[in-house]
């Protein structure tokens, strides 16, 4: 910021003590006097980040990818942001936030953090933030998971605040704080977010979702305090520093399956994997659409939406009481969406709650003799088509609906008859 304006935000000790850059520990690297070969430095970094962390498949290609977007991604209009979840402890991803914090540009940590230090932070150092335990203070901070929302595309990344200003013109020896005015301070920066559990639920939606687990007996990776990264930190700053032009203007080739969102976090990374060359380009794609899958398939309300797809299609008919599935629903409590009801059983007033937002309303129904509270496919179809991916409402289908409990009826249909 202009040190003249002096802008501090209102009513904060961490707004009114802008941080330093050496009590941060934040510094820029010296670039690698040669340069770098882009495939060879992702194959070194993914190789150093499956050293000395057990990741799930993709992981590796997407974090040696994304690490090297850190130090370019001002070059771009998105930068892009990780989540990284786990199911509970010892899962290894706070490890994980160790290893990037040596790799990644211009690192700042945090297991904390509060909205104005949040952007003041971002406004002062633009660094990659590092954010582990994020599923115990992102609770109930509806501000900050609001920055957070908006931060991972330029245009929308600013945060506007009440500030007052230092009049420095004055001079004297105790000049007060004089006047108020609108300030517009920057939250866009790349960032990681570690989380026990799941992220919330529109903040997973603007990240690549990382589910890690813990390691098994026959799984091994290196102690941390191996790891020596100055090296590779200078190469990703050469890297960076030597294809700037061509990171800037690149509009690389976007895989069909991921939606407008997923394209607009994934193309960041596979600029990179295409001006690498090689297998990367491949690679990225791979992770890009095996990684937005696995997400698509894991969101709560997803799999409930693609849950009922899969009853319509097995009934038949184009109506359903409520009770048929509710009872399909508590059949199936390993599903993702079973997380909406936070362990208890499924009731008609519960579906009915997940299905308002859609305007999605039961009616009483007449199927056969008889006559009770239900749906029609009619009020589902437009929902279906742009919530429920066909390949998540397919993979259930292949699995067996049948297990989850019976049906009034098969109708016998395939999955291509998923209705959408």
């Amino acid at each position: 910021m202009d040190a003249e304006r002096n802008v501090h935000a209102e009513g904060t000790e961490a707004a009114s003590n802008p941080p330093r850059l050496e009590t941060l520990g934040v510094e820029d690297v010296e670039p690698w006097p040669e340069p770098v070969e882009g495939k060879v430095l992702l194959d070194d970094l993914r190789g150093v980040l499956e050293r000395f962390v057990v990741l799930p498949k993709w992981a590796g290609e997407t974090l040696a990818l994304w690490v090297v977007h850190t130090y370019a991604y001002q070059l771009r209009n998105v930068s892009t942001y990780l989540g990284i979840e786990s199911p509970q402890k010892r899962c290894g991803k706070t490890t994980l936030l160790s290893v990037l914090s040596e790799l990644v540009n211009r690192p700042v940590v945090a297991a904390n953090i509060s909205p104005p230090a949040f952007f003041r932070v971002i406004e002062e150092t633009r660094p990659t933030l590092l954010i582990d335990e994020a599923d115990t203070f992102l609770a109930g901070n509806d501000e900050l998971r609001g920055i957070l929302n908006s931060g991972y595309s330029r245009k929308t990344a600013y945060v506007v605040r009440v500030s007052s200003m230092r009049n420095s013109a004055l001079h004297t020896p105790n000049s007060e704080l004089e006047g108020s005015r609108l300030a517009r301070f920057s939250c866009w920066c790349p960032k990681v977010m570690a989380a026990i559990g799941r992220l919330p639920e529109t903040l997973a939606d603007r990240c690549i979702v990382i589910r890690m687990q813990r390691k098994t007996a026959q799984e091994e990776c290196e102690r941390l305090k191996k790891l020596q990264a100055t090296d590779l930190r200078r190469k990703c700053a050469r890297f960076a520093r030597d294809n700037e032009e061509r990171i800037a203007g690149a509009r690389p080739e976007l895989p069909e399956s991921l939606n407008d969102r997923a394209a607009d976090i994934w193309e960041p990374l596979l600029v990179l994997a295409d001006l690498a060359g090689g297998d990367w380009p491949r690679l990225a794609r791979l992770a890009a659409e095996g990684l937005s899958t696995s997400a698509q398939e894991s969101s709560p309300i997803a799999a409930l939406l693609a849950e009922l797809a899969v009853v319509f299609v097995e009934i038949d008919g184009n109506q359903v009481f409520s009770r048929t599935l509710v009872a399909v629903l508590n059949a199936s409590p390993d599903r993702p969406w079973a997380e909406l009801s936070q362990g208890k059983p499924v009731t008609e007033l519960w579906l009915a709650n997940q299905l308002r937002p859609y305007g999605i309303r039961p009616r009483t129904r007449r199927i056969g003799d008889e006559r009770a509270k239900g749906y029609a496919l009619e009020d589902f179809q437009e929902t279906f088509r742009r919530y429920v991916p066909a390949s998540i409402a397919r993979a259930l289908l292949a699995e067996g609906v049948e297990e989850a409990g019976p049906l009034p009826s098969s109708s016998g249909r395939s999955s291509q008859d998923i209705p959408a």
